[in-house]
Parts: structure tokens; sequence; C-alpha cells
């Protein structure tokens, strides 16, 4: 077993390079994305015994990659992006979010008997997961302090869902489609195809960038400033939790001129995702997985049927496109990844960059909305 922190880092290292290599040459790795395969391979190389699930290296990626991704994700993204992705799609990923809200404390509500003490605070990380994507489940989980059994479960519950989910509205898109027709007078012809280079552009903007030594030095620095400045501001005010400080300050940096001159930040923040994401996978003992997973499980779907209830009947409503609020829903359930995922799957290529922009959105966005629905469901269940 490989234990030195040393090995681990360098070891972890070479999973990343393995995973691109892979998403470079595999298109149903493309699909789910290294990210997504990073956790799988931490969860096997863990349980075979090739690393071990704890360490003094897995503590150091818990306590800082989400941070540095949080901070440089939201600083690569300029908010003015969102005028471009149209009334439409900011309409239906709305209602994602909303529906991920809603999803989250019915859930909660109905399911804390079943499910446990920890009910309220899976609900405000799935419901965060859920509107962003895996980062914001790792952040709110984080930051409310979940039963570490319970987190791993419900780690491996959220990134199983991505995949399955989409396959599944590809099935909704069948069934539903005369129905948002008759409504919105829009078919699948609103999404046609604007080339392959875009598609690959859009990919390219978290895996490939130009960087030199300032643009290196700064992004380093800033989330380093804005985790002790969380800290700091989090002692004085411990009602806030520590993330949605940071949050708030990502959002404000990212709002001034020179830091939106920085090149690399959404790579970067990809790159310590994949870290993370190994690091989780590993957190993951499947013997406790398998001991909490039903329970957890079974409130994820129940979470999700009552967000694509709501997500799809309020697009419906508002006359909104079946491909938009189909995308939008993807968006919010994993990410902007996923989002082009299922944009290139679909040829709703006219789509995929609104989407992604919302979804980017949605990683400050589902910091916010899981810590709400956390305390919503315990003042609801005590």
């Amino acid at each position: 077993m490989i234990q030195d922190p040393l090995l681990v880092l360098a070891f972890m290292l070479g999973v990343v390079a393995f995973t691109r290599w892979l998403e470079e040459r595999f298109d149903w790795v493309k699909k789910i994305s290294s990210a997504v395969v990073c956790t799988l391979l931490g969860i096997a190389l863990a349980n075979m015994g090739v690393i071990a699930h704890t360490g003094p290296m897995h503590d150091a990626v818990f306590t800082f990659a989400i941070p540095y991704a949080i901070v440089l994700v939201i600083i690569g993204t300029d908010m003015r992006e969102l005028t471009n992705a149209g009334r439409p799609m900011l309409i239906a990923y709305g209602a994602a979010c909303f529906g991920s809200l809603v999803g989250g404390v019915a859930s909660g509500a109905m399911m804390a008997a079943w499910v446990g003490p920890e009910t309220w605070k899976l609900a405000g990380a799935f419901s965060a997961a859920f509107a962003g994507g895996g980062m914001n489940f790792a952040a709110v989980g984080q930051g409310l302090e979940m039963d570490a059994s319970t987190f791993s479960a419900a780690a491996v519950a959220d990134n199983l869902s991505t995949v399955p989910y989409l396959l599944a509205q590809v099935g909704l898109f069948g069934i539903l489609s005369a129905t948002f027709l008759s409504r919105s007078g829009v078919g699948a012809s609103a999404s046609e195809a604007v080339g392959e280079a875009d598609e690959e552009a859009m990919r390219r903007r978290w895996t490939d960038t130009e960087l030199n030594i300032t643009d290196i030095a700064i992004l380093g620095a800033l989330p380093l400033l804005a985790l002790w400045t969380a800290r700091l501001l989090s002692g004085y005010l411990p009602a806030i939790p520590e993330v949605l400080w940071l949050t708030t300050m990502a959002l404000v940096a990212a709002q001034l001129p020179w830091a939106r001159k920085l090149r690399g930040a959404e790579v970067l923040s990809y790159f310590a995702l994949h870290i993370f994401f190994i690091v989780l996978g590993a957190a993951s003992v499947l013997s406790e997985v398998a001991q909490a997973g039903l329970p957890i499980f079974s409130f994820m779907i129940a979470l999700l049927v009552i967000h694509v209830v709501v997500a799809y009947g309020i697009g419906w409503f508002a006359r909104v496109d079946l491909a938009t609020v189909s995308i939008a829903s993807q968006a919010a359930i994993g990410g902007p990844g996923s989002a082009l995922a299922i944009g290139m799957a679909m040829k709703w290529h006219k789509l995929v960059a609104p989407a992604v922009i919302v979804g980017i959105f949605g990683y400050a966005l589902g910091n916010y909305l899981g810590f709400a629905c956390a305390y919503i469901v315990r003042s609801l269940v005590g």
C-alpha cells in the first residue's frame, strides 16, 4: 500500500494524467469526464489496498483543494456572460435550481425518520450539488460537518447520478416532446448544430490554457488569502459558514477588472477538482457505503424526481422549449461538464454555451442554496 504522503501525491497526480489521457482518446470517458473517472479510480484503488483511505495528504487535499476550486472557478467567470445565456435558458435554469431546493426540503421532511439525524445535512449537500455540481456537494457537506461515513456514501451516490440522469433525460425528451411542442411551438430544430469546433473550444476552456509566472503567482495566492479571510470572518460571525464567506469574496474579486485578465483560473480549478475527487473516492469504504447506501440513494432519487416535476413543470408553464429545459436541468444536476455532454449527445449545439455559462454560475449559487435548504429542513424536522 502506498502510504508516504509524497508518494501518495505523486501517485494521485499520475492518476489525473492517466484519466486525462483516457478522456482524450475514448468518447465514453469524454461523456462522463475525467473528473468522474478520478472518483471511480479513487474508490477502486483504496478498496483494493493500493492507497490508504485516509492520511496526511488526504487531509491536506480536503482542506485546500475545494477552497482553491471554488475561488478559481468563480474568478474565471465573467458575470456579464449571464446576459448571453438568454431569457429561456435563465428561466429554465432558475426553475431547475428551485426544483432542487423544493426537492431537498420535501425529501428531507418526508424521509428524515428513515434516513436519520444527518438528513438535514444530506438535503443541503444534495440540493447544492443539484444546482451546480459535485464541488458544491463537497463544499456544503464539509461546511455542515457531515458524518464521514454518510459523506462517503452520499458522495458516491452524487457522483453516480450524473450519467444515469443524462440517460433518463434522453428518454424524457422522447416522451415529452409532443407535449412541449404543442405548448411552446418550438421543436428540436431551435437548437440546430453550430459545429464541432465550438464544442471543442468549450471543452478546452477547462483543460488547456496559456500561463505566465504572474498568473500562476496571483492565482496561487488569491485562494489562500480568501481562505484565511473566510476563516477570520467565520470566527467573528460563526452563524455564517466559512464556505459562504469564501464564495462571496470570490464573487467580489471576479468583478475586478484586473482579476478578469488573469489566465488559467478555470484550468487550475478543474485540476484541483481532479485531485479532490480522487481523495473523495478513496475515502469511500465500500462496506460503510453499502451499510448506509439504500436510505441515501433513495433520498437522492426522491429529490431528483421532485426536481424533474418542478423544473419541467415550470418550463412547460413558461413555454420554454424542451431542449432548453433538459440541458438547463442537466447543468444544474451535473454541472457545466454534463451540460456539454448532453448537448453534444443530443445535437443541441446552439444551447451548449448558454447552458455551460449558467452551470458555471451554479458553482456560486449552489453553496447558498444548499445551506438554505439544510437549515429549512433542520427547522422542519427538529
